[in-house]
This record gives C-alpha cells, sequence and structure tokens, in this order.
C-alpha cells in the first residue's frame, strides 16, 4: 500500500491536523527559541536557518533531503488545508471547531495520481498578469534576475516562465501541493537551483515581509513548471481555518468575474514579456 505524507508547515503553537496522512512539521527551528513539540526542518541536509526568507520552502526542501519513505508527498499549513471534496472556489474559511472537529477524508491517492500529475489550490483570477502582480506587491528587480537566471540554467522553461508571467492572470497561492515521489524530486532539483542562484544575485530585503523573496517565487516557478512538463492538475479549494474572516463561493465568483474582465479590458496595455516586446 502507498505511504502519503502531507506536511503541515507550523512556526508557533497552534492545533495541527496530526493524523496520517497529515505530519505537522516546524519550520525555521533553526531560528527558533520555541519547540512545538513536532517534526522539525532543522535536522539532516537542511535550510532551517533561512526560513525568513525561503518560508515554508524549509520543509520542502528538509522532505526532499530527508523524508525518503513517503510514495506522495504534500505541503499543507497549518490553518491551510486542501478540501479533497471541492473545487468550487479558491479559498473558503472554517472556525477552529468546525474544522478540526470534522472528518477529512483524502482520496485514493494512488488512483488519483492515475489521472493528475499534482493536486493545486484552485488559482485567484487578478485583474492584470502575473508580472504586474509581482511587481505591485514586491519588488520588480527581482523578478527580472528570476528571469535571467531562468534563461542562463533552464532555457527550456523560458517560454512557460513568460506564458504564466505575462499571457496569464492566474495564480496557485500557498506553495501547496501533493504529488508523487518522483515528481517531487526533479522539481525540486530545479526549483532549488534556481532560487538558491537568484540568492546569491540579490539583495534581501529588510522589510520582514518582503524578505520572504523566495517564497513568493516559489508559488509562481510551480506554475512554470507544471505548465512545462504539461502536467494534469486537480485544482482543489483550499480551506482557511479563521474564526474571523468569512470567505466563500460568493466572493470567489463575484472576483472571478470582474477580474476577469479587467482583464480583457486592459490587454492592449499590458506589459508584454521581453521575448515578445
Amino acid at each position: 500500500m502507498s505511504k502519503t505524507v502531507i506536511m503541515v508547515c507550523a512556526h508557533k503553537q497552534d492545533e495541527c491536523l496530526n493524523r496520517p496522512p497529515y505530519m505537522p512539521v516546524q519550520v525555521g527551528r533553526a531560528v527558533s527559541g520555541v519547540d512545538l513539540g513536532f517534526r522539525t526542518d532543522d535536522t539532516g541536509d537542511n535550510i532551517s536557518a533561512r526560513n525568513r526568507n525561503y518560508c515554508e520552502l524549509t520543509a520542502h526542501y528538509w522532505a526532499w533531503k530527508n523524508l525518503k519513505d513517503a510514495d506522495y508527498i504534500g505541503l499543507n499549513h497549518y490553518r491551510r488545508y486542501f478540501d479533497f471534496g471541492s473545487d468550487l472556489c479558491n479559498v473558503v474559511t472554517a472556525g477552529t471547531r468546525e474544522f478540526f472537529d470534522a472528518e477529512h477524508p483524502v482520496p485514493d491517492f494512488d488512483e488519483l495520481f492515475g489521472h493528475f500529475d499534482i493536486v493545486m489550490p484552485k488559482p485567484k483570477v487578478y485583474a492584470y498578469n502575473l508580472w504586474c502582480d509581482y511587481a505591485k506587491c514586491h519588488r520588480e528587480e527581482d523578478l527580472e534576475v528570476l528571469r535571467t537566471v531562468v534563461a542562463e540554467r533552464h532555457p527550456e522553461y523560458l517560454d512557460a516562465f513568460d506564458w504564466v508571467f505575462f499571457r496569464n492572470n492566474r495564480l496557485s497561492h500557498f506553495n501547496m501541493f501533493v504529488m508523487q515521489r518522483a515528481k517531487f524530486d526533479a522539481y525540486s532539483e530545479w526549483l532549488f537551483d534556481i532560487l538558491f542562484e537568484v540568492e546569491r544575485r540579490v539583495e534581501i530585503p529588510s522589510d520582514p515581509v518582503q524578505a520572504r523573496i523566495f517564497g513568493y517565487m516559489s508559488e509562481r516557478l510551480l506554475m512554470v513548471y507544471a505548465r512545462h512538463n504539461r502536467w494534469r492538475i486537480s485544482y482543489r479549494t483550499v480551506v482557511m481555518v479563521d474564526d474571523r474572516k468569512k470567505k466563500g463561493a460568493a466572493s470567489y465568483l463575484f472576483h472571478y468575474a470582474m477580474n476577469n474582465l479587467m482583464y480583457a479590458v486592459t490587454y492592449p496595455f499590458r506589459r508584454r514579456s521581453p521575448a515578445r516586446g
């Protein structure tokens, strides 16, 4: 029988799903003074000390290098989980007790991955392309370095990179996934080769939010990798465990329609990729 491990990344004390296939992992343990009592990302070959810049990718890297006995690898967060029974919208919210007192069945992954290559969050739809989105929220010059590194080290991915960033307005957030072990290994080799080279060429921002640079980049790079390799994607809703906010299908459908309309209207004014002018 195949074994699935879905890491639940946590950086502070909070309730987590902690039963198979879910496995809580404390991220950034090397730079934290708190022991959450979970598996940690600072054993074996690891980048735990770089968590402030790599976010949940320190758990991703740890699993790639050290977690060798799983047939399927996944990543969720302590307050964000896949709803494997829904693909209606990108994010819904659930109260703490509502979520943790409920059953959370998972699919037969052997059967699922007979039809798909990866499970990813249903994308959020923007009114502009992903290059504009990144430049608006972060530093555009870092994205220019990222494109240069992709062009130098993995030029066969440049067309997919330009499509994702310049001809697309949808983004799967959170670096969440489930995939087969062999695909996880190949993707990780590609991803960290790029990010480590970008790290050598950029200055890490001092602002703690902007310092999460490689977590932001990897959200987009997963889409690049999936597109280039023609992966069949099973998109799923993400449940946000939150007692304050309320998000559901109505909000998603409204923004889906409005942002797609704006994206179409602004087509003549959108920035094109360097390759296409």
